[in-house]
């Protein structure tokens, strides 16, 4: 039997000409793709997007979602966080990678995680990658980024890196599965960066950051961005968390405080 014949394939055409947000730093407000493709090849609890199957291998899965083992208690939260495309740039290795950039910038490793992974061990840990979420995009293109999320998390753990979930949500549609694939009281991360601009991102970022801290009862936060008493003061008492100042504003030399 041929893969094609054991696998039926699915092509899912999305078309917008207006505009979407996505609830992502890497992007605030520009034009949606105009056409978005993606090939989802079914298997038994599989939906693969264009990765080769073998990144899910030793998988255990959350209703088809990858699952990323939590850290141990006793690893420390990052000294530092650094943006995927400066990888090469700083000095400083005692810091986590994360990818809370444009997608276009991380498109590499998502094709070819094994040419990265040499260079990502020299720094402590990783954020697993942050696909983004577009409030105005189908179903389906939002699903298949959070599994890209868990699936490249878990690919990198299993090749004995340090990863720490990221947590990335859109609107209400997404907490049915934004938050799979994640330990209950353990360590995870996300940005705020973009999402304090608008009414309706900051009501995205509250309503999400309730959803997280009632379905996953994290131990600590890693935040990624300003985080604004008005949102986060009330869960400063349930979890350790220790925001970081993104790059753009670290740039400028701007610093955020620690809870």
């Amino acid at each position: 039997m041929s893969h094609d014949d054991a696998h039926s394939q699915i092509t899912i055409m999305a078309l917008s000409t207006q505009k979407a947000t996505a609830l992502s730093g890497n992007h605030t407000e520009q034009p949606y793709i105009s056409q978005v493709v993606i090939i989802m090849t079914m298997r038994d609890n599989i939906a693969d997007d264009g990765f080769a199957p073998w990144l899910l291998q030793g998988a255990t899965l959350d209703h088809g979602y990858p699952c990323i083992t939590p850290l141990p208690e006793t690893v420390p939260m990052p000294k530092d966080l650094v943006p995927f495309d400066k990888r090469n740039s700083v000095k400083n290795k005692h810091a986590f990678i994360h990818f809370y950039e444009n997608d276009r910038r991380f498109r590499s490793l998502a094709a070819n995680p094994d040419r990265y992974i040499p260079k990502l061990k020299e720094f402590d840990g990783v954020i697993s990658p942050d696909f983004s979420l577009y409030w105005d995009a189908p179903l389906p293109v939002l699903q298949a980024n959070t599994y890209r999320n868990r699936l490249l998390g878990h690919y990198m753990q299993r090749q004995g890196l340090p990863v720490t979930p990221n947590i990335r949500w859109g609107d209400e549609r997404t907490f049915e599965f934004c938050f799979l694939g994640i330990a209950k009281c353990s360590m995870v991360a996300i940005s705020t960066v973009g999402c304090l601009s608008s009414r309706k991102g900051m009501s995205y970022l509250s309503a999400g950051l309730e959803a997280m801290m009632d379905i996953l009862e994290p131990s600590r936060v890693i935040v990624n961005g300003p985080m604004p008493a008005i949102i986060f003061g009330k869960y400063w008492n349930l979890a350790e968390f220790r925001t970081y100042a993104s790059w753009t504003h670290r740039m400028k030399g701007r610093s955020y405080g620690n809870r």
